[in-house]
């Protein structure tokens, strides 16, 4: 099946559908506008796949953080058809990896493994790790790992980047040779984080 080619959402219509999560979120919650904005942003470009959560996750996200938004925020028309879709990887064994690193290193918080999925996807895509999230900058991916993974972000000595750092923990993690994630081959600073280095 051919590729349907459509413009990138635009910043406001992310920023709406974040929005529109949130009014339904504890205002105090440390998690709602992380999870809303990858939400949201997974709305936008109308693939609630790009989420990283599976169906089943992500219904449990809108149940415990934002009751009510399933209703709206175009969920609507969106969540039964992923439902019925699901969520697919590309990339089984890296994400299992990635996935067994983190659970190693996690903290108490109910939202954790939500954040493993989420984190998991996000490291078989082309961007920067902030940006893949829809967040700020890398501050906000180091204050997010810092509140799930304790430890963790104090082990990145050498301060690689999130992602970089991520899939090399991964890979050592399960006793092999540090390789790049899936994600970093195509990232415009692929030289910068591994210079002349050849990925395996």
């Amino acid at each position: 099946m051919d590729a349907v080619l459509t413009a990138a959402p635009l910043a406001r219509d992310i920023d709406a559908l974040t929005g529109s999560l949130l009014e339904q979120a504890a205002p105090d919650h440390p998690d709602a506008r992380f999870l809303a904005t990858v939400i949201g942003k997974s709305l936008a470009h109308r693939d609630l796949a790009r989420t990283g959560l599976s169906p089943a996750e992500l219904v449990e996200v809108l149940a415990n953080l934002f009751p009510g938004a399933p209703a709206g925020a175009g969920l609507r028309a969106q969540l039964p058809a992923y439902a019925a879709r699901g969520l697919a990887s590309p990339q089984p064994d890296f994400t299992r990896r990635l996935r067994v690193l983190l659970d190693a290193c996690s903290g108490q918080a109910m939202t954790t493994a939500w954040v493993t999925s989420v984190l998991a996807h996000a490291c078989l895509r082309p961007d920067h790790l902030w940006r893949d999230l829809g967040l700020s900058g890398r501050e906000d991916v180091t204050a997010l790992l810092t509140r799930h993974y304790p430890g963790l972000v104090a082990r990145n000595s050498r301060n690689l980047r999130w992602k970089q750092f991520l899939a090399y923990s991964a890979f050592e993690h399960a006793g092999l040779p540090p390789q790049a994630a899936p994600g970093c081959g195509t990232c415009e600073d692929h030289a910068f984080c591994y210079g002349n280095q050849r990925e395996r």
